[in-house]
C-alpha cells in the first residue's frame, strides 16, 4: 500500500515539474516572439532616424528648421537605446530558480519589452507622419 502511495506522489510530482516547465517554455516563447515583433519596429524606427538624420543633415538646403527632426531623431534613439539595453540585461538562464521567481522574472520582461515596443512604434509614428509632409531633395 505504502509503495503504491508513494508511486502515485512521485507521478503526480513529475507531472507537476512537467506542467511547471511547459508553463515556464511556453511563456519564454510569448516573450521571445514579442522581442522578434520589437526587432522589426525597430528596424522600421532606424530607416526613419536615417531619414531624419538627412533632414537635419540639409535643413539649411529644405529651409526647414532642425529642432522638428532633432527632436524626433531623440525619441527615436531612446526607444533604440532601451531596446538595447533590455537586450544586454536579458537573462534567458533561469537554472536553479523556483517556477515561480521564473515567472514572474519572465512575466515582468514582457511587460518591459512590450512597453518598448509601444515606444518604437509611437516614435516611428510620429516621426513618419513628419517625413510625410517633409520633402528630401
Amino acid at each position: 500500500m505504502k509503495r503504491l502511495f508513494y508511486t502515485c506522489l512521485a507521478i503526480v510530482c513529475l507531472s507537476a515539474c512537467a506542467n511547471a516547465k511547459k508553463e515556464e517554455a511556453n511563456l519564454q516563447k510569448q516573450l521571445m516572439d514579442v522581442h522578434e515583433k520589437v526587432m522589426a519596429d525597430d528596424e522600421k524606427a532606424m530607416i526613419s532616424k536615417m531619414k531624419l538624420d538627412t533632414i537635419i543633415r540639409k535643413a539649411d538646403s529644405l529651409k526647414t528648421d532642425r529642432a522638428i527632426p532633432t527632436s524626433l531623431n531623440g525619441k527615436l534613439i531612446a526607444a533604440d537605446d532601451k531596446m538595447s539595453d533590455w537586450m544586454k540585461n536579458f537573462n534567458a538562464d533561469n537554472s536553479g530558480k523556483n517556477h515561480n521567481d521564473v515567472m514572474k522574472y519572465l512575466r515582468a520582461q514582457l511587460t518591459e519589452v512590450k512597453a518598448i515596443d509601444s515606444l518604437l512604434i509611437s516614435a516611428t509614428a510620429v516621426s513618419n507622419t513628419y517625413l510625410q509632409k517633409t520633402t528630401i531633395k
